[in-house]
């Protein structure tokens, strides 16, 4: 989608660094102080660049997304585009009203009811009482509340946080939107119902800034994408290559975590027969196991039987929690399904040294060819690749039927011609 060159920009950062002094341990002592002011010396270490002289404009009716590892300086740009906070130097512009979705449940009072919250959310975004009430019951019927709508918030799940959340936010009509991560808490059906709302949100003229983690979604949504390292911006650019950078980073980061680790740990090959692979192997993918409906091992399927793939583990060192993700990918790299754990230990459990998740499809409808099962161990801030496995577990699927298939495509779907009569 192209902007014209008229469309007005709703937001803009020019030259935006933040600085946090960190507190110490203990107070400083009175000749501490005294020396400091005399000297007019202060310890840096004391001070922390939360982000660096970032700029960019977004403007009226684009999407654009932020990515980076977490203490890229993402959460800190957002806050301050959401006017929480000032930059240390650099300005914010911004043009009409801004909606946000921060930190999950942010801004309500967990003693009020959910009603009571919306209506308070939406006098502190500048509507009247009786503007708020006219949106109120569709606001409750989007965020599928109506039983709950009057309990307190803190009875309330994680789930109906983020229903009752978005939902307030988008109602309210903003000229832009700015989320942090939030879309990726609650199940997938209201997922794909915030997505589809926040599409007819962006073909309505509004913006959208996003910070995610999930790239298959900064990839659908958003026009250009930016990626920050340390409180900078590498690159900002289309989502393919803004995701190419980051993917590069994460390797450099690996790479940077292994030659730290070299001098004090044992590092394990990396030879394999097929494929590649690549991490710190502070926690590692020790064997894979596809298992057909028979719970025999194989690697040949035919399309639609199930498959059930079981992951051993091994931590070189007691670990609290992992990352764990999962894809299926074509002969050609075409993403087929993709799913990932955020915390394993919240799935699964406390870690031990030694284990197995185990992944089961009771269905799997791909058509004829190669596949890759390829899945990868990381630390739940994703800031480096624990154990990666790409290309390393082949999947052959076979036609049903001994006829030669003339379909094409990823999906076996099984298409019924007729004529009209």
């Amino acid at each position: 989608m192209t902007a014209r060159a008229d469309t007005q920009t709703v937001l803009a950062a020019e030259s935006v660094s933040k600085c946090f002094r960190i507190q110490r341990n203990r107070p400083y002592t009175l000749r501490e102080m005294i020396n400091q002011r005399l000297t007019g010396r202060y310890n840096s270490c004391n001070t922390l660049w939360a982000l660096r002289d970032v700029s960019f404009s977004v403007k009226q009716g684009r999407v654009m997304g932020i990515i980076g590892h977490n203490g890229a300086g993402k959460s800190t740009l957002l806050r301050l585009l959401c006017g929480l906070g000032r930059p240390t130097t650099g300005r914010i512009q911004r043009a009409g009203n801004a909606g946000s979705l921060l930190e999950l449940g942010s801004g309500f009072n967990l003693d009020m009811t959910g009603r009571e919250n919306l209506l308070t959310g939406g006098i502190l975004c500048g509507l009247t009482k009786r503007q708020v009430k006219a949106v109120e019951e569709e606001i409750i019927a989007f965020a599928e509340l109506e039983e709950f709508i009057d309990q307190p918030v803190r009875t309330y799940s994680s789930g109906m946080y983020l229903r009752l959340a978005f939902s307030t936010a988008i109602h309210f009509d903003p000229d832009y939107l700015i989320i942090d991560e939030i879309l990726g808490v609650g199940d997938a059906r209201f997922q794909q119902k915030c997505l589809e709302r926040l599409k007819a949100f962006r073909e309505a003229g509004k913006s959208l800034i996003l910070a995610s983690h999930d790239l298959e979604q900064v990839r659908i949504l958003c026009d250009e994408v930016m990626v920050m390292e340390e409180g900078r911006v590498v690159m900002q650019g289309e989502p393919e290559g803004a995701i190419s950078c980051y993917n590069d980073l994460m390797r450099q980061r690996t790479e940077k975590r292994v030659a730290q680790l070299s001098n004090r740990t044992v590092q394990h090959s990396l030879t394999v027969e097929r494929g590649s692979r690549m991490g710190t192997q502070e926690a590692s993918i020790q064997m894979v196991h596809l298992y057909d409906k028979q719970r025999k091992t194989t690697n040949t399927l035919h399309s639609g039987d199930s498959l059930t793939i079981v992951l051993e583990y091994g931590l070189a060192k007691p670990m609290s929690d992992i990352a764990v993700i999962l894809g299926i990918y074509s002969e050609t790299n075409i993403k087929c399904f993709e799913t990932y754990i955020l915390s394993a230990t919240t799935t699964f459990g406390p870690l031990n040294n030694h284990g197995s998740f185990s992944c089961h499809f009771e269905e799997l409808p791909l058509l004829s060819g190669l596949y890759h099962i390829n899945m990868g161990l990381y630390p739940v801030d994703w800031s480096y690749i624990y154990d990666y496995h790409w290309q390393m577990h082949p999947l052959h699927i076979l036609n049903k039927n001994e006829t030669v298939s003339r379909d094409s495509g990823i999906v076996g779907l099984h298409p019924v011609w007729s004529v009209l009569k």
